[in-house]
């Protein structure tokens, strides 16, 4: 039983000693110097941190990103995702192409015609192809910019109002190919036409950029590319299957 008090005593002298009047070990002038010092330093170090933050957004612009070297152009993509641009299904097998229907529907969806009535965010530009709309520099401070206003319709077959899967159930999927908004890129017509297909070679593509398939791999060659379907988004037009 003593040598349990004496445990017990010296613990609490340990937390509280009477006699010193400490607190684990310090008297209240100790305690009290110490909280003043890491104030002090912690005040410091924020102050370092805080300032640090506000030169480096001093150099940022509120409305382009500062460094613009992208190593990998992604200017053009499409849809629907795909691992490793591979798209591979069974069109007998509806949970095979699930995920890739459902990618179309929330892209598609973006461009119902009520969610583009708001004339302060979207404009009619027309049909025919023309040059590029200035919307005013960057760096000024003028709100969002308009868009031109784009209705699903116009994908015919692969708007998703006529066919639900897109094509897949027919073993004919729809790949929606887009260009991407990035600073300063401005798609330009090529201007030789060596790397086209011949059926492009003869053909102006004023304001219009030519899209058309080739082969990735050897082994791809035994399919026939002359039966790809496209339907181009604003301006819709093709040319030989191009």
């Amino acid at each position: 039983m003593s040598a349990k008090q004496e445990s017990d005593g010296g613990w609490r002298k340990t937390l509280w000693d009477p006699e010193t009047r400490e607190f684990i070990g310090r008297t209240r002038e100790r305690w009290l110097k110490i909280s003043v010092f890491y104030v002090i330093f912690y005040t410091f170090l924020s102050g370092i941190l805080i300032g640090t933050i506000q030169v480096l957004l001093m150099t940022l612009s509120a409305y382009k990103p500062k460094y613009q070297d992208r190593i990998v152009p992604s200017g053009l993509s499409f849809l629907p995702h795909a691992t490793n641009f591979d798209i591979i299904f069974k069109k007998d097998d509806p949970s095979s192409y699930e995920a890739y229907v459902e990618s179309l529907k929330k892209f598609i969806e973006q461009y119902n015609d009520e969610k583009q009535t708001d004339d302060r965010k979207f404009e009619d530009c027309g049909a025919i192809p023309k040059s590029y709309t200035e919307r005013g520099e960057l760096d000024s401070n003028v709100g969002q910019r308009k868009s031109c206003r784009f209705s699903r319709s116009e994908l015919q077959g692969c708007s998703g109002e006529i066919d639900t899967t897109f094509g897949f159930k027919e073993g004919k999927p729809c790949l929606i190919v887009k260009l991407n908004r990035i600073v300063n890129f401005r798609p330009q017509p090529p201007f030789r036409s060596n790397s086209l297909p011949d059926a492009l070679k003869v053909t102006t593509f004023a304001n219009l950029m030519p899209v058309f398939c080739t082969y990735k791999r050897e082994e791809d060659k035994v399919l026939d590319l002359s039966d790809l379907a496209f339907v181009y988004l604003k301006p819709i037009r093709a040319v030989n299957g191009h």
